[in-house]
C-alpha cells in the first residue's frame, strides 16, 4: 500500500486501508501479547507502560507519535492501541520459546550491485499481517521509503530514495526504561541521506530495548548494536548477523537464554556456509529457505504454535536499484514478490566507491 501526505494524513490511509485487520488484532488478547508472554501482563500494566513510552515518542520523534495518531484516526482505534502496535515487541519481552529463534540478515556486494536479505521471524502467527509499504515522500528533499511491515506497524525493515538499505535484528539486553521503539528508529533511519546521519540520528534518541541494525549505503556496511544505553558501530565490506551480539564492547550485557544463543550461533554458521552458493536473489531466497535445524533454523515453521518462531516472511533488498523482494509466509512455500521505488535512487549516491572496509 502506498501512503502519502503529512504525519497525520500518512497514518490515517494507513489505519483506513487496514481497518479490520487492525483492529482485530490490538483487540486480541493486546496484539496476542498475552498469548505469548508465559507471565500475562494486567491490562493496568500494559497501559502504564504505553503511556510512559508514548511521552518519550511525543517529545523525541513528535512526527512519527502524529503519525500514530493518524493511524488510530483512520483505524478506528484508540491512541493507546496504536502505540500499543509500536512497543509490541517491548511487551512481549525476551523470546517465549525454548529454542529460540529470529532474524538472519546478510549484507553483501555481487555482480549486480549491493543485496541485503533477510528472515523476518516472529511468534504470534502473524504472517497474514505482512504488508510492503511504499511512504511518498512529503516535500522536496525527502526520500520515498519502501519498506517490509506489518498492518499497523509504522516502520520495521527497508530502503530509501537515497540508496540506504536497512535492516533489523533482535538482540536481548536490560530494560532501561522507556524509549523510542527500534522499529520506529527504523523508520528515522530511512529519512536519512546515508549511513553516518541515520547513526548519529540513533545515538541521539532513547531507545526503548536493544537491537542491531545493519545499514547497507556506497560507502559500505555499517554495524551497529545498540542496547537502551550504549551503541556501538563498526565498518565492513559484507556482513551476516544473527542474534547475539557481536562487539566485544556489548557481549557482556546479552541477555538472551543459552538455548536462543545456541540456534543464533547455529544459524550464523549456515550463513557462512550457504553465502558462496548465494550469488543472487534467487539463490539468497533458497539459503533463506534452509531447513537443516527444522523447526526453527534459517526456515523456521511455528507449526500452529502461537509461542514459536516462525519465518513470517523473507525479503531480498537492492538499495542500488531501490527494489525489495518479499516472500510472504515462509520462503521455501511461495514465490517472491518484486516492489520497485518510483524512481530509481540517485546514482551519484549508490556509485560503488572503491576503498573498501574489510569484511567482519
Amino acid at each position: 500500500m502506498t501512503v502519502s501526505g503529512d504525519a497525520l494524513t500518512r497514518g490515517a490511509q494507513h489505519g483506513e486501508a487496514l481497518r479490520k485487520e487492525i483492529q482485530d488484532f490490538v483487540r486480541d488478547d493486546f496484539a496476542r501479547v498475552n498469548r505469548i508472554r508465559h507471565a500475562p501482563l494486567s491490562a493496568a500494566r500494559i497501559w502504564r507502560i504505553v503511556d510512559e513510552h508514548r511521552q518519550v515518542l511525543e517529545a523525541e520523534v513528535p512526527e512519527l507519535a502524529r503519525e500514530v495518531q493518524g493511524l488510530a484516526r483512520g483505524a478506528d482505534i484508540r491512541y493507546e492501541e496504536a502505540l500499543l502496535l509500536q512497543l509490541r515487541r517491548e511487551l512481549i519481552g525476551a523470546p517465549a520459546g525454548p529454542a529460540g529463534g529470529d532474524c538472519s540478515t546478510l549484507a553483501v556486494r555481487d555482480a549486480q550491485g549491493r543485496r541485503m536479505a533477510q528472515t523476518v521471524d516472529q511468534d504470534g502467527l502473524i504472517a497474514d499481517l505482512g504488508i510492503v509499504l511504499r511512504i511518498l515522500p512529503e516535500h522536496d528533499g525527502a526520500p520515498e521509503v519502501l519498506m517490509f511491515t506489518f498492518a499497523g506497524l509504522l516502520g520495521y525493515l527497508g530502503l530509501n530514495s537515497f540508496g540506504l538499505g536497512v535492516s533489523i535484528n533482535l538482540l536481548t539486553s536490560d530494560m532501561e526504561g522507556p524509549g523510542v521503539p527500534p522499529y520506529l528508529l527504523v523508520r528515522e533511519a530511512l529519512t536519512r541521506p546515508d549511513a553516518a546521519s541515520a547513526v548519529d540520528r540513533l545515538g541521539a534518541l532513547r531507545r526503548a530495548s536493544a537491537r542491531a541494525l545493519t545499514l547497507f549505503d556506497a560507502q559500505g556496511v555499517t554495524c551497529c548494536e545498540f542496547t537502551p544505553s550504549r551503541l556501538r558501530v563498526w565498518q565492513a565490506h559484507s556482513f551476516l548477523r544473527t542474534n547475539h551480539f557481536l562487539h566485544e564492547e556489548l557481549v557482556p550485557h546479552d541477555r538472551l537464554n543459552i538455548f536462543s544463543r545456541n540456534g543464533s550461533r547455529k544459524r550464523l554458521e549456515l550463513l557462512k556456509a550457504g553465502l558462496p552458493a548465494a550469488v543472487d536473489d534467487a539463490s539468497t531466497f533458497t539459503l533463506l529457505s534452509d531447513h537443516s535445524l527444522f523447526p526453527t533454523g534459517l526456515c523456521a515453521h511455528a507449526e500452529g504454535d502461537i509461542r514459536r518462531p516462525d519465518t513470517v516472511a523473507a525479503v531480498v533488498m537492492r538499495p542500488d536499484e531501490g527494489v525489495l523482494s518479499v516472500v510472504k509466509g515462509n520462503p521455501c512455500r511461495a514465490t517472491p514478490v518484486r516492489f520497485q521505488l518510483s524512481r530509481p535512487p540517485d546514482a551519484a549516491r549508490v556509485a560503488p566507491v572503491l576503498n573498501e572496509a574489510a569484511s567482519c
